[in-house]
């Protein structure tokens, strides 16, 4: 379980998250949702401990791991697709993610070599093969055809049905097919 308790965080130029309050429960997938500006990757920030509060706390329950997938796709240019998912997991991982996100003819082409939406992929299936306990996701899904998003949305569904995930979207399609409660920023 992930709890937020009076959270609050200011930039230079004013207080973006103010006095907020959330549970994370397993087998939830949260999707955080606000206008642009509002503070939503922020929070994820917080979450992943890549930010520090101003004010308030986040805690776990147990010793959780999170995995992550950034607005952009932070993969490592020197590293094949096949080793920047074996990174956080193993052979057989790497194998069974990178071939469920229809990427099998890829294993070997390094980022600079794929499309955007190979590479967002790519980084999908390296947070879900590190089998994190909390699933981070910040526009994941982005520049994903409609049939591969509703594929990767189901698998992920699927194989971390008894996980948190906390994502964020602008698509309403998005947030009504994969979300199973709504935060509003």
């Amino acid at each position: 379980m992930l709890k937020i308790e009076n959270l609050s965080f200011s930039y230079d130029d004013g207080q973006l998250i103010k006095n907020f309050s959330a549970l994370f429960k397993k087998g939830e997938r949260v999707c955080v949702k606000g206008e642009s500006g509002k503070g939503k990757t922020t929070l994820l920030r917080l979450i992943c401990g890549l930010e520090k509060p101003c004010g308030g706390t986040v805690s776990f329950t147990e010793n959780e791991n999170i995995g992550v997938v950034f607005q952009s796709d932070v993969l490592l240019p020197w590293y094949t697709a096949f080793e920047n998912v074996k990174l956080v997991s193993d052979e057989r991982r790497a194998c069974e993610w990178l071939t469920a996100f229809e990427l099998e003819k890829s294993f070997e082409k390094y980022p600079s070599e794929l499309s955007g939406g190979m590479c967002r992929r790519v980084a999908i299936a390296r947070a879900v093969a590190f089998d994190p306990d909390i699933l981070v996701l910040d526009e994941a899904f982005k520049g994903l055809d409609k049939a591969l998003k509703e594929k990767v949305m189901n698998l992920i569904s699927e194989k971390f049905s008894k996980k948190i995930c906390i994502f964020t979207s602008h698509d309403e399609s998005e947030i009504g097919e994969f979300s199973t409660r709504v935060i509003e920023l």
